[in-house]
């Protein structure tokens, strides 16, 4: 795995030409799009640094996790915003093993491998990495270990899966452009299809089964639409 590390990062360090990439993705709606989410990805000579922000009304859900060069987390945290209350919670790690913090809760321990996903919810954390950490020379189903973690719920150590099962090709900024299609399966066993680009970085995401006007779709912002239309075919 350590092949894929190096070359994922290098993906990521020639997208963000300053130390820093952004990207922001829109919840397609029947009538208008809204902002979902923006995701911050900050990289240093000592590792990295990656930022979700989720909104959804009055809801803002802020989740941060810090890497080092070798990928191994090595701090996170967690803020839910609701009006005027925030509740947080907090990881700290030492040997391998991840300590959850969450005031007036019992502090709860995980052992967390090379590049662990930290994610909550709402939070959308796990698709977008799932995406840019599959091997596409491996191919074939893989799995990564998943912390997931909440201000007001316990934490959970889960495997998540992301699957390449085919392409489709879109018509972007007038030239055509060959997208990898997978499916993701997160926490619950919730089960997504992901389009992505030559990167590994997420342009669509939608729950399955697809349900028209219902269910998520979410769209990088740029391309609600030129992959507005895109659907996985029935199974």
């Amino acid at each position: 795995m350590t092949g894929t590390i190096a070359s994922s990062l290098l993906l990521w360090a020639v997208a963000a030409a300053e130390g820093e990439e952004q990207l922001r993705y829109l919840r397609l709606l029947p009538d208008r799009s809204a902002t979902e989410c923006v995701f911050t990805l900050r990289r240093g000579d000592q590792g990295w640094k990656f930022r979700s922000v989720t909104e959804r009304g009055p809801t803002r859900m802020t989740v941060q996790a810090q890497y080092d060069a070798r990928d191994v987390l090595t701090a996170a945290d967690a803020t839910l915003a609701r009006g005027d209350r925030t509740t947080a919670v907090q990881v700290a790690v030492a040997g391998g093993k991840a300590t959850v913090k969450r005031a007036g809760q019992d502090a709860q321990e995980f052992e967390v491998p090379q590049r662990v996903i930290v994610t909550s919810a709402p939070d959308w954390s796990d698709t977008f990495l799932l995406c840019r950490y599959y091997d596409r020379r491996k191919g074939g189903k893989q799995e990564y270990v998943g912390l997931w973690i909440h201000p007001e719920q316990a934490a959970q150590r889960l495997t998540f899966t992301v699957e390449r099962v085919g392409s489709d090709t879109i018509e972007h900024e007038g030239k055509k452009l060959e997208l990898e299609r997978h499916v993701i399966r997160i926490r619950n066993n919730s089960e997504y299809a992901a389009w992505t680009d030559a990167a590994g970085s997420m342009v669509k995401l939608m729950s399955l089964p697809v349900k028209e006007g219902a269910g998520t779709e979410l769209v990088r912002e740029g391309y609600e639409k030129s992959a507005a239309k895109l659907r996985p075919p029935p199974r």
